[in-house]
């Protein structure tokens, strides 16, 4: 077995996120198989920057696990009672190496159809191995399980298949049990696109490299269509199953479904908190040592403090989140007293590596959690925000020139159709009739020289 990443390595970022969620070292396994798609395909995001793809494979991990183990602990009452998991379309692990620090190894099932990513896992968790397929209807499991968790394959599947998995695992789930899936809404489509009027929306494209695209692709859909594919899964004679629909739950993208398999569940009581977003538009580094950065955090059903400043183990700081920001407001549910603005400076101690120290940006929610989002050094943090600074230039530049250019296309058009109305106009039975009076004034001496030069433009 070839490791992306061996447990033993010692990789800074890493270290200090382990050590902010308060996880000692071989608290948890680290390994990463080679052929996980999910680190390789983050390393691609990262521009190849291997170090920040690690950070956020585990940061990412552990941030889905903890949104999950809400909604466990809500529906359950405790994750000690949950008697059987499944970790459905599991992938390599990401989640599920934090999901078995509260649940047992051994009341953990994890399937996915990359038969060696559930083997992976079987080997270095502990847990139990069920190899799934790509047709719902091929894939068989004796087991029935309290609760099962989908995050990113309902993403991508085409519609019919959406419908038949719903069914196959509703179907797995124990009375007073919960399925909990994922989903693209429509407010993350692509840029220009529009959602159909069914509520769905698929593209044969998607950040697999083995899998068909046809089978595993692109979905978006809205809460409607789910409703309605949920209805389509229950089998005839069932009492049917209740629907909560949790918006951008998952690392402030993904949107969360919750599903009962029994009618009329209150969901009210579940106080959901997803994970804040933090956002650096500003970092700036002055001959003195000084640190300015500015920028925005907010969080969905919730509020953020502060964002805290540190280097190594130092704390340098903290800014507090208090700024109103108009342009971040609709992105977490358009509540009028948003207070996402955030900034402030600090001075770098002497002597710190601007490459080698590690510095880490951690959000502090309204109820005192911390979230550690960002990690790097100081001269990628500046990079990255230069990097936003040219980006933000370009996209004014661009805007600028479309202007220009349709201003220009609006002149052209205009003169265009000056020439055209002129040359209407002369070539009009009035305008021919005009120029033979002017010539015929000329002849007979009565007419002014402006005209006589006049006819002779136009009749030319």
């Amino acid at each position: 077995m070839t490791l992306a990443f061996r447990p033993d390595e010692a990789n800074p970022r890493v270290s200090v996120l382990l050590a902010d969620l308060g996880l000692a070292p071989g608290a948890i396994d680290l390994a990463i198989d080679g052929r996980d798609e999910m680190l390789a395909f983050l390393r691609e995001a990262h521009r190849g920057d291997r170090d920040s793809a690690l950070f956020q494979y585990f940061q990412s991990g552990e941030s889905i696990a903890r949104c999950l183990g809400q909604i466990l602990r809500w529906r359950f009452g405790g994750l000690e009672r949950i008697h059987g998991l499944l970790d459905f379309a599991s992938g390599y692990g990401r989640v599920t190496r934090f999901l078995v620090r509260e649940v047992p190894a051994e009341r953990v099932w994890v399937a996915d159809v990359y038969a060696e990513g559930v083997r992976f896992q079987a080997e270095r968790f502990g847990v139990h191995a069920v190899v799934s397929s790509i047709r719902p209807e091929d894939f068989a499991c004796a087991e029935r399980f309290d609760a099962i968790l989908v995050t990113s394959l309902f993403t991508h599947l085409p519609e019919e298949r959406f419908v038949a998995w719903l069914r196959v695992l509703l179907s797995l789930l124990n009375p007073g049990g919960l399925l909990t899936f994922s989903a693209h809404s429509p407010e993350v489509l692509p840029s220009g696109v529009e959602m159909p009027a069914s509520g769905f929306f698929f593209v044969p494209t998607s950040e697999s490299g083995s899998l068909d695209t046809s089978d595993y692709g692109s979905t978006w859909v809205t809460e409607g269509f789910v409703r309605s594919a949920l209805e389509r899964a229950i089998s005839p004679g069932a009492p049917g199953a209740s629907l909560h629909h949790v918006e951008r739950a998952l690392c402030n993208f993904q949107d969360l479904y919750l599903v009962a398999p029994e009618p009329g569940v209150d969901f009210s009581s579940l106080a959901f908190q997803g994970e804040p977003q933090l956002f650096v538009e500003k970092a700036e580094l002055d001959a003195g040592g000084n640190l300015e950065l500015e920028g925005w955090a907010a969080v969905r059903n919730g509020s953020v403090r502060e964002v805290e400043l540190w280097l190594d183990e130092e704390r340098l700081g903290s800014a507090r989140v208090e700024g109103e920001r108009g342009d971040v407001r609709g992105f977490f549910g358009g509540s009028p007293d948003v207070l996402a603005g955030w900034g402030g400076s600090c001075r770098l101690p002497a002597g710190v590596s601007r490459s080698a120290a590690v510095l880490r940006l951690r959000v502090v929610d309204g109820g005192g959690g911390g979230h550690v989002l960002w990690a790097g050094s100081v001269a990628e943090l500046l990079l990255a925000a230069s990097r936003l600074e040219s980006e933000q230039l370009r996209g004014w530049l661009r805007h600028n020139e479309a202007v220009l250019a349709e201003e220009r296309a609006r002149a052209a058009a205009e003169k265009r159709a000056l020439v055209d109305r002129l040359a209407a106009m002369r070539a009009s039975r009035f305008w021919k009739l005009r120029n033979v009076w002017f010539r015929l004034k000329a002849r007979v001496g009565l007419a002014d020289p402006s005209e006589v030069t006049g006819a002779t433009e136009a009749a030319e």
